[in-house]
């Protein structure tokens, strides 16, 4: 869950920049500014407007040397991790961003680029793919796999010893199971 000697690093020399300014990319912004561990947090986004908003998201590559770190707020799952695609070969980090109040097992895998919201939790064994977003109060039980580029929705539930295929939505309060299906 993210590079121990990298979140220690002064924060003057940690940048976010967070692809995708709409809703979504709000909420990543307060999350990101919450935890303080970045200097400077800005936007790209192709439609939206502000003065957090620094370009729109084809300026990512000559931004590389601005900012460290990205992250892709869009709600797109494929196109979310193909923009992290383009964001790594770019050579930014991609962060998880974990809420505090947010509960990871020590022997959960939480992969890069993900965001994991308030009073969410990841069980012991689960793996969570890279780019995926846990939304608020959403629960992944013991020894699950979430692909990668899934949105867990609001309270939905991924049951204990399930698989979630890469890029699936799984709907706000929804349980996904193997007998819930």
């Amino acid at each position: 869950m993210g590079d121990i000697k990298e979140m220690q690093a002064p924060a003057k020399e940690r940048r976010l920049l967070i692809l995708g300014a709409g809703g979504f990319g709000r909420v990543v912004y307060e999350l990101a500014e919450e935890l303080g561990i970045y200097y400077g947090i800005a936007f790209l986004d192709d439609a939206a407007q502000g003065e957090k908003v620094v370009g729109k998201l084809e300026d990512y590559q000559k931004l590389s040397g601005e900012y460290t770190h990205a992250i892709v707020a869009i709600g797109n799952n494929a196109l979310r991790l193909q923009w992290m695609q383009r964001l790594e070969a770019a050579g930014y980090r991609l962060p998880v961003l974990r809420h505090p109040t947010a509960w990871v097992s020590g022997s959960a895998r939480v992969g890069q680029g993900s965001v994991i919201l308030p009073y969410s939790v990841v069980g012991a064994g689960a793996a969570v793919g890279c780019g995926t977003i846990l939304n608020v109060a959403s629960a992944v039980d013991h020894d699950c796999t979430v692909g990668d580029g899934c949105h867990i929705c609001l309270h939905a539930v991924v049951k204990d010893q399930s698989t979630v295929p890469p890029c699936t939505k799984v709907e706000a309060g929804q349980v996904f199971g193997r007998d819930s299906m």
